[in-house]
């Protein structure tokens, strides 16, 4: 147990002349507008981090090729073709690419500016993983907008490069496909040999459909060059649109792209016509500001409010900070939470330290739900992960020492019902400590709170306190069932507090 352990090793117009369209066509094009104007009245807040865990170092030159598409300076007043002259114009242009406000730079590189604007996907290639255009997959209409660190500034040119790419598809189920196929690509990344997958991270928000960033890593063919391309690839569906966004670099370590995870999420509003999360509507017939309604920090729990895990000495005691790679909240967590359909999702992670290992984590993420049938839904499926707790693609494969039991009446908190299970894992120090972890699943009105909470023991559980258990241990002062049921008190108080 000296060596430091981590959870996991994470994660797609008529052509000119075509024959008029039918009256259905029409009418269908005309709901697709009114969904998105609609989506664009009542898009709310997402919440996401956007902290990286140290700095990475460029030691090339020559990062990417330059935009040569022959489009204007840009300007997001440009509108886009209409798609067919008997179909309702699309609202559909390059006022829906981001902008420089969109987008969150790496610690400690300069900020984002725009360096081209195309009307269409240009002429060089801007993601070497993907062969096949957004045009090839069967856009109506494409836009992009490639950006720079600021030049001049400080590790301007170590920063990498950064481009999107929008689409329109003829509908939101084939843009969801083109979505799918495409962050296969990114993986696989076929277009680049000897490309190994680095990490990955999902992007969610309201208007967002299905999203997540791959990362992957390759060779340069520069043998004098002592890092490793990065291309790290947000593929995001929203409505009947696609977003490709890009981010090359040359590193030494991996970082999580969570900073490229808040500008991809950005970047879909802004591809639908809404305001980003905390950016203040424009709409006129909107009502009251929705970054003041919802989830907000004072939903998830204090770290200095964690009970100390006494057994481990740690001059830091409980410290937040952000998964690199990402985690799940819950070890037998199956997908996402994003699968289970929230409204708005907020989450945040905490560790206990000592000098030489990480020995202590809590995961604590709050769901909020449509209505309180979605929310129950979302509860039962959580309890199934739980109880089966399987193997997936979040990359942990725990044993559940524990099947879900109901503990309302423990919790003393309010929630309408709550199951907590158990499940272990193993550490990474090829010795005989495992994680022990304590899941959560609390229901209240229209929201779930979830509570991971893993301590490093073994091959015994933590110490009860009771003398008579074979594994009871004499130099440990503290109750384990104590810190749990302390922990999950004030996760689901704080997580509710608003709707008491």
């Amino acid at each position: 147990m000296n060596d430091p352990i981590s959870r996991l090793d994470q994660f797609r117009a008529d052509a000119p002349g075509a024959p008029m369209s039918s009256a259905a066509d029409a009418r269908g094009r005309g709901d697709q507008i009114r969904r998105r104007r609609r989506a664009v009245v009542t898009a709310g807040t997402a919440a996401l981090a956007a902290v990286v865990a140290g700095p990475i170092i460029f030691l090339s030159t020559g990062l990417g090729d330059k935009g040569i598409d022959p489009a204007p300076a840009p300007s997001d007043s440009a509108a886009a073709p209409s798609a067919s002259a008997s179909a309702p114009a699309s609202d559909f242009s390059r006022a829906n690419l981001p902008t420089e406000d969109d987008l969150v730079a790496d610690d400690p590189y300069p900020a984002w500016v725009q360096e081209q604007t195309y009307d269409g996907e240009g002429t060089d290639t801007y993601n070497d993983c993907l062969t096949e255009s957004l045009g090839d997959s069967g856009a109506l209409t494409t836009y992009r907008r490639d950006f720079v660190a600021e030049p001049g500034e400080e590790m301007a040119d170590a920063a990498g490069t950064l481009n999107a790419v929008i689409a329109e598809f003829g509908s939101a189920d084939e843009a969801e496909k083109v979505r799918t196929d495409l962050s296969d690509a990114a993986t696989s990344c076929p277009g680049v040999d000897g490309a190994e997958v680095a990490g990955s991270l999902p992007v969610e928000g309201d208007v967002i459909s299905g999203g997540d960033i791959d990362v992957v890593t390759y060779q340069p063919d520069d043998p004098d060059m002592n890092a490793v391309w990065e291309t790290a690839t947000a593929v995001v569906s929203a409505e009947d649109r696609v977003l490709v966004m890009t981010r090359k670099r040359g590193v030494q370590d991996y970082v999580s792209p969570t900073t490229l995870q808040t500008s991809a999420v950005n970047a879909a509003y802004r591809m639908v016509g809404a305001a980003p999360p905390g950016e203040p509507s424009t709409d006129p017939t909107e009502t009251g500001s929705p970054a003041a309604e919802g989830l907000s920090a004072v939903n998830l729990i204090d770290g200095s409010t964690l009970p100390a895990l006494d057994r481990f000495e740690s001059s830091l005691g409980w410290n937040q900070y952000t998964p690199t790679p990402d985690v799940p909240t819950l070890a037998c967590q199956k997908e996402w939470l994003s699968t289970l359909g929230p409204t708005a999702k907020i989450a945040s992670d905490y560790r206990w330290d000592t000098d030489s290992a990480m020995v202590g984590q809590v995961h604590v993420a709050v769901l909020e739900f449509a209505d309180e049938n979605a929310a129950g839904a979302a509860y039962n499926e959580v309890m199934e992960w739980m109880e089966v707790c399987p193997a997936n693609k979040l990359g942990v494969d725990p044993d559940v020492t524990a099947l879900p039991m109901d503990v309302s009446s423990e919790l003393d908190a309010g929630p309408k019902r709550a199951a907590r299970s158990q499940a272990t894992y193993p550490g990474e120090d090829g010795n005989d400590s495992m994680w022990f972890e304590t899941e959560l699943v609390a229901e209240y009105e229209t929201r779930l709170v979830l509570v991971g909470y893993a301590e490093l023991a073994g091959p015994c559980p933590p110490s009860t306190g009771d003398k008579n258990d074979p594994c009871y241990q004499p130099d440990q002062p503290d109750s384990w069932p104590s810190r749990i049921l302390a922990i999950e008190k004030a996760a689901i108080t704080a997580g509710i507090s608003d709707l008491r």
